[in-house]
């Protein structure tokens, strides 16, 4: 019987061995990202692995910027009270929250781009189907879209994004 439970307990260890080492990569809300890359016929796999790397270096850099405003607004939200300005704190926690979820849109953009690089379309325009220039690549590693692209997408808000609504044309 003793001989059984050792048996067992290596196989166990032993399926525990076989399987894959689980990737750097985060489960995110849209699944797991495997951080496998696909070459496209517009960069090789040199190039797409190395946008890879940008990419998980700015992730990591990104998630430990979230963790830090996490923490330091809970640290602010310790405070006595009678110790500090209300307007202040509440000015302070705003921005906290800006700049929160400024940091979580870039890292699902980052999330996006990887699983770009997954289904090999990284690098190539979203919008017009054409290559995204390397150094804007290299630069911006989770661009959608070539810089004519983003310029025509710009253009297009311009006429009818106000970021003031109307009240401020009669001015």
């Amino acid at each position: 019987m003793p001989t059984k439970k050792t048996a067992k307990k290596s196989t166990a260890k032993g399926s525990a061995a076989s399987k894959k080492p689980v990737s750097p990569v985060a489960m995110t809300s849209g699944g797991p990202l495997t951080g496998k890359v696909t070459k496209n016929k517009y960069f090789t796999t040199k190039q797409l692995k190395e946008q890879l790397n940008r990419l998980l270096l700015l992730r990591e850099r990104v998630t430990g910027e979230i963790l830090s405003i996490n923490r330091d607004s809970l640290s602010s939200n310790e405070r006595d009270p009678s110790l500090s300005d209300q307007g202040t704190d509440t000015f302070d926690r705003e921005f906290a929250l800006n700049q929160l979820s400024n940091e979580q849109d870039v890292l699902f953009e980052i999330d996006e781009a990887i699983r770009r690089l997954e289904k090999g379309t990284y690098g190539i325009c979203e919008m017009t189907d054409v290559p995204i220039n390397i150094e804007r690549l290299e630069a911006l590693p989770y661009v959608r879209y070539s810089i004519k692209a983003q310029s025509e997408i710009e253009k297009g808000m311009g006429s009818t994004y106000r970021p003031f609504g109307s009240s401020m044309h009669g001015m």
